[in-house]
């Protein structure tokens, strides 16, 4: 059997149509969008659950500008912002409990040794070194 054909989807007209697991062809792009609104779905839900804002500035302006940084990184499973795999709430939430909310600028604070994110084990916002 063929992996992808082409075919005419509703949407998109003529392209590609890939065979899914459960044995039909699904159009490509349709695939590849409810995909990103699925991502979307969590990632706001994610921001919701950590409280909305970044928790070192309060920055909220736009889920995209706000990351999840793992406080112990041995403890981390995968990547919340993993690409390629669309994961249940139930396991993110799981993940999303190793980790703090913040926004890029103070990630980067983070990892540039800036910022002591060892304060934050405990749900604490530490101080600027």
């Amino acid at each position: 059997m063929l992996k992808e054909i082409l075919k005419t989807c509703h949407h998109h007209g003529e392209t590609l149509f890939i065979l899914e697991g459960r044995k039909y062809y699904r159009c490509k792009k349709c695939r590849s969008g409810n995909v990103t609104k699925h991502r979307r779905r969590l990632k706001q839900r994610a921001v919701e659950y950590k409280g909305g804002s970044c928790q070192i500035c309060g920055y909220n302006k736009t889920n995209s500008a706000l990351a999840f940084h793992h406080v112990i990184p041995e403890a981390k499973e995968f990547a919340i912002s993993g690409k390629g795999i669309a994961r249940s709430w139930k396991k993110l939430k799981l993940e999303l409990n190793k980790c703090i909310m913040v926004c890029h600028n103070c990630h980067a604070e983070i990892h540039d040794g800036l910022l002591d994110s060892s304060a934050f084990r405990g749900g604490e916002i530490g101080s600027r070194a």
